[in-house]
């Protein structure tokens, strides 16, 4: 099984779902690093409209299961999020793609994220914490709680929540998890 067949088993993230249901007035949503379309197809399947963004090309994974009329609700964009252009959108979703970004870039990415936010939209994501196992991996950024307030200093956040456990990644390999999960708001 590769990477994005296990990606494909999982349902969409339970602060996404809770969010949709508590926000039926999105309209429209960008996934950044979308993988199989896990919270894509669920947007889409709520009549959200979707820019869907992956450095791979999982169109295979992302029309799976879904009617014509649902497609037709999909825009997929194969891009590093550093040549992406991002349309205009109510909810921006970024879970598991941003700490795989360098911290200069991903300081650039928020600042493209807000651009593409209409007033008062949403940004939904995580961030690996220090306590992370893959904090020594170079190829990924890990952020104190106090370096996530700074990069999203001009967003309201909403909600900040800290989880750290013991788990297993889409590829059954077991890590410790250190993973702050953010709801913030363009003002």
């Amino acid at each position: 099984m590769n990477f994005y067949e296990g990606l494909n088993k999982l349902k969409p993230h339970r602060v996404l779902v809770k969010f949709i249901k508590n926000n039926p007035e999105i309209k429209t949503a960008i996934d950044l690093g979308c993988g199989a379309g896990r919270d894509t197809k669920f947007l889409i399947k709520n009549g959200v409209n979707v820019t869907a963004i992956d450095r791979v090309d999982v169109t295979k994974f992302l029309n799976e299961g879904l009617e014509e009329e649902e497609k037709a609700r999909l825009n997929f964009v194969q891009a590093q999020f550093d040549d992406a252009v991002l349309p205009n959108a109510d909810l921006v979703v970024a879970y598991e793609s941003l700490p795989f970004c360098k911290k200069d870039a991903l300081v650039e990415l928020v600042s493209k994220i807000k651009e593409a936010l209409n007033t008062n939209g949403y940004f939904l994501c995580n961030f690996f914490g220090k306590h992370d196992s893959w904090d020594e991996n170079e190829k990924v950024t890990c952020l104190d709680k106090d370096e996530i307030e700074e990069l999203l200093k001009d967003f309201k956040i909403l909600e900040l929540n800290e989880i750290e456990k013991d788990g297993e990644t889409a590829m059954h390999q077991t890590k410790h998890w250190h993973v702050y999960w953010v709801i913030a708001q363009k003002q």
